[in-house]
């Protein structure tokens, strides 16, 4: 790419802005794998009967991929109390509605809620809390590099030519500097190497040594 290429605004906002969105896309796979291992209660309180569900994907706070918001009706075991509310993040699907769902509820904030009440809920078949978590920190792990890279590069690239080049240069230095780093390697392994056939030679000038030595004794 030419020099007047590289330095065309349009094309140095237009690489920055696909930068972003891969950068975006990436960042939601995080939520899309986490959200795909749903915890468990081992314990239900409530029952839920699923009235009806809308499908609000395919991006959403859950990542990519359906997210379906049912509408269902709740009674509580204990009390007997009812109340209707809807539950996103594809706690229930289609195929649910209709019929009577077992679940846990407890005070805690609506995370799991599209509407404004305080209530958690979560569901009697799933994961264990600790297996969410070990996929969070894999996911996590696995993504954020390339992530944080991607973006790093997609501002770069809103840079003129010669900016870009002098941020890289910072980064991994100038093609003086890096020929000069592969050239003291090189000399390094150059070394090493050299220090490895005088051990090897020392090694069997004292095993031939040795040997005449063991054979003058026998004589």
């Amino acid at each position: 790419m030419s020099t007047s290429n590289s330095n065309n605004i349009g094309l140095r906002l237009t690489k920055m802005v696909l930068g972003l969105i891969v950068t975006a896309c990436i960042v939601m796979l995080w939520p899309t794998i986490v959200f795909s291992f749903p915890e468990k209660a081992d314990e239900q309180n409530a029952t839920a009967t699923v009235q009806s569900c809308e499908d609000t994907g395919p991006i959403t706070r859950r990542g990519f991929g359906h997210n379906w918001d049912c509408r269902v009706r709740i009674t509580d075991d204990e009390s007997r109390k009812n109340w209707t509310t809807n539950i996103d993040m594809n706690f229930f699907s289609p195929e649910d509605v209709g019929k009577e769902k077992r679940l846990t509820w407890g005070h805690g904030g609506g995370r799991a809620s599209t509407n404004t009440d305080t209530y958690v809920y979560t569901r009697a078949e799933g994961y264990p809390a600790g297996v969410r978590l070990l996929v969070s920190i894999v996911a996590a792990v696995v993504l954020l590099p390339p992530a944080l890279w991607l973006l790093v590069k997609s501002v770069v690239w809103s840079f003129p030519q010669n900016e870009q080049r002098k941020f890289w240069e910072k980064i991994g230095g100038t093609s003086e500097q890096k020929a000069e780093k592969k050239r003291q390697k090189q000399a390094e392994d150059d070394r090493w190497r050299e220090t490895q056939r005088r051990r090897a030679e020392q090694h069997e000038a004292a095993k031939a040594a040795r040997k005449r030595a063991k054979e003058g004794g026998q004589s």
